[in-house]
């Protein structure tokens, strides 16, 4: 496992499509979040949850997503894809603004694209609990 600070990571395009996935809100978050990326640029949001686990993330971004995950797991998080860096920074701070607790977060990598949903989902959680620890997470 590694991992960067968002606004430190660079951005290699690995799929054409500028979108962010939201995995794991209700309606009414999906909405402000919705608001949230319409204010900053970014037009184009997935709805996900734990149902959608065993689904690639490249397939995800092809509108193919599958629904019969076995694994219940309730861990809010939002994953970017083709954003600029700014728009990401601003998202991030107007969800703060907007008293959003923050969620765990990721741009696709040339890694993560051919992830589970799932596996990314845990290993942020991974990735969160050895900061929180101070721990480094390189392996």
């Amino acid at each position: 496992m590694s991992f960067e600070k968002l606004n430190e990571t660079s951005i290699n395009n690995q799929n054409e499509r500028s979108c962010i996935m939201v995995v794991n809100f209700n309606k009414k978050e999906i909405g402000m979040i919705k608001n949230i990326g319409r204010l900053v640029g970014i037009r184009d949001c997935i709805s996900l949850d734990y149902k959608n686990g065993q689904s690639k993330i490249v397939d995800i971004l092809n509108d193919n997503v599958l629904t019969d995950g076995e694994e219940t797991w309730t861990n809010k998080a939002i994953i970017f894809n083709n954003i600029e860096q700014m728009k990401i920074n601003g998202f991030l701070e107007s969800l703060k603004k907007m008293k959003i607790q923050r969620p765990l977060s990721a741009v696709v990598t040339e890694t993560t694209i051919d992830w589970t949903l799932s596996k990314l989902v845990y290993n942020l959680l991974e990735e969160r609990k050895a900061l929180n620890l101070g721990k480094s997470a390189h392996k």
